[in-house]
C-alpha cells in the first residue's frame, strides 16, 4: 500500500511538471528561443520640463505634465509603425513626477514628469537588411 501511495505521488509530480519541459517549435521543428517568435522589446524614456506657474495649483500643473506624457505614450506605436515596425503594441509604462520649487535660482521652478514606455514591435522585414 505504501508503494502504491508513494507511485501516485510521483506520477502526480511528475505530470505538474511535465509542462515545463514542453517547447515551442519552430517552422524548421527546432525549440524556439526567446525572441525567435519575430517580436522585439523597444523602450523608449522621455523627459517632459514644464515651467511652474506660480498663480496656478502645482497638482493641476502636474496633471497636465502627466496628460501630455500619455498623449506621447499613446502615439509611441504610431510612430514605431511609420519608421521600423509592421506590428507593434504598448506592454508598459511608467511615470515619475516631481515639483521642483527653485526660488531665485538659474532656470525657475520645474515641474519634471520622467518616464518609461515599453512595447512589443515585430520590425519590417527592411530593417538589417543592407542596401542594395
Amino acid at each position: 500500500m505504501m508503494y502504491l501511495k508513494a507511485t501516485i505521488i510521483i506520477a502526480l509530480l511528475c505530470g505538474t511538471v511535465a509542462p515545463a519541459f514542453s517547447q515551442v517549435l519552430d517552422d524548421t521543428g527546432r525549440p524556439r528561443r526567446p525572441g525567435d517568435d519575430g517580436l522585439a522589446r523597444v523602450q523608449s524614456s522621455i523627459a517632459i520640463g514644464i515651467p511652474v506657474k506660480d498663480d496656478e495649483d502645482v497638482a493641476v500643473q502636474q496633471q497636465a505634465g502627466l496628460r501630455s506624457f500619455y498623449k506621447v505614450a499613446a502615439s509611441s506605436c504610431a510612430m514605431v509603425i511609420e519608421t521600423i515596425a509592421d506590428t507593434c503594441e504598448v506592454t508598459s509604462v511608467t511615470t515619475n513626477v516631481n515639483a521642483n520649487r527653485n526660488m531665485g535660482g538659474i532656470g525657475g521652478s520645474q515641474i519634471m514628469v520622467t518616464g518609461q514606455i515599453a512595447m512589443k514591435v515585430k520590425f519590417k522585414a527592411s530593417i538589417g537588411k543592407p542596401a542594395p
